[in-house]
């Protein structure tokens, strides 16, 4: 199916962009953006990605605001409009490539709307392209680039509108692409994959300051990303020798409340953050780990048009509590924290993955 980025002379595979060089239902592109404002009024994640060969485009927004997260859900078949990147009131603009896309939610059934612009200020940062096999079965190929940066526009919610100002709101995104297993549906018929995550503490964290931005990523499981980070500047990306942290959680959970952390660059700079939680959003309210009501988590045809959401109150750093006023935890340790980081006199925000793999 021809779409009208195949007049560009950029093909990679003898097929149009509608057609992906890996049959598995696992492929996908998309973007994650999320973001949040220094009074720590409001934080949120979101995800538009298209699973070519599921004929799927899914995508959700979870939202923070007052301890309480609101959850939208949407997913659509994906041919034959893939130029449009959203489903229902759910869509991704690409104002200008590496520099701004706006994100828009319009007003739906759980009470939540949004329009955002995300200015990127500095370099985009990609990190190595991650293969992992197990005696020889591929079982994941992904690329992913980051990119952080001021934002602005509003969100409403509950009745009440928040203004979003660049002076005082990031915006914390990444662009990611390649088979990835957990996405894209069950895989019920090949032979069982042993869990590969170690124990440990894994720690994805992008943030945003007035004159730079900055990447930085572990996991005891020895990805190919591992131990790497970088400060993004205006017009150049300068690598990392080394990062160190210290995180510290609320009582009794695993649930980040501050950290601090050092990065050294291999210009021998040292510079010093220290992060104060806001609060956290739990993406399983978008859709991961075996999300959607239906249990069957990403990338799975739902009909032509889906919609669906809740509001859960999390106050708790690890208990939720759903509209029937039921408590539960999730049996994993995920959520993304959006934190205030103060280094040298300056203030700025992060999205500040922090897990505890056991």
């Amino acid at each position: 199916m021809l779409s009208p980025w195949d007049e560009y002379p950029f093909h990679q595979i003898a097929q149009p962009f509608s057609g992906a060089a890996s049959g598995d239902p696992s492929w996908n592109d998309g973007h994650y953006v999320c973001g949040a404002n220094l009074a720590g009024t409001i934080a949120f994640t979101s995800n538009v990605r298209l699973y070519s060969n599921n004929d799927v485009l899914d995508g959700f927004v979870c939202l923070r605001h007052r301890g309480m997260q609101y959850n939208v859900r949407v997913s659509r078949r994906l041919r034959s409009d893939v130029e449009t990147l959203g489903a229902g009131p759910l869509r991704l603009e690409i104002v200008r490539p590496l520099g701004e896309v706006r994100l828009i939610l319009d007003a739906n059934e759980i009470g939540v709307s949004l329009d955002v612009r995300c200015y990127s200020h500095t370099a985009a940062y990609m990190g190595p392209i991650e293969v992992k096999r197990l005696d020889g079965r591929l079982l994941s190929e992904r690329a992913t680039y980051e990119l952080a940066g001021p934002c602005d526009g509003w969100v409403e919610v509950a009745g009440e509108r928040i203004v979003l100002e660049r002076d005082s709101s990031s915006f914390f995104r990444n662009h990611s692409w390649g088979m990835q297993p957990g996405r894209g549906g069950p895989r019920p018929h090949g032979a069982p994959v042993p869990s590969h995550r170690a124990p440990g503490l894994r720690q994805w964290v992008l943030f945003d300051m007035p004159d730079h931005s900055g990447f930085f990523f572990s996991d005891p499981s020895g990805r190919a990303a591992s131990g790497r980070g970088a400060i993004l500047e205006a017009e150049r990306i300068v690598p990392t020798s080394g990062v160190t942290t210290d995180v510290s959680f609320y009582e009794g959970t695993d649930r980040l409340q501050r950290s601090t952390f050092v990065m050294t660059d291999v210009e021998a700079r040292v510079r010093e953050y220290t992060a104060t939680d806001l609060g956290w959003v739990y993406c399983q309210g978008g859709g991961y780990f075996g999300g959607f009501n239906d249990g069957l988590g990403q990338g799975v045809y739902r009909g032509d048009e889906h919609f669906e959401g809740e509001v859960w109150d999390v106050n708790h750093p690890t208990e939720i509590v759903d509209a029937a006023g039921r408590r539960f935890e999730f049996d994993h340790h995920w959520a993304e924290n959006f934190v205030r980081i103060e280094s040298e006199g300056q203030q700025g925000l992060a999205h500040y993955e922090a897990v505890t793999v056991r």
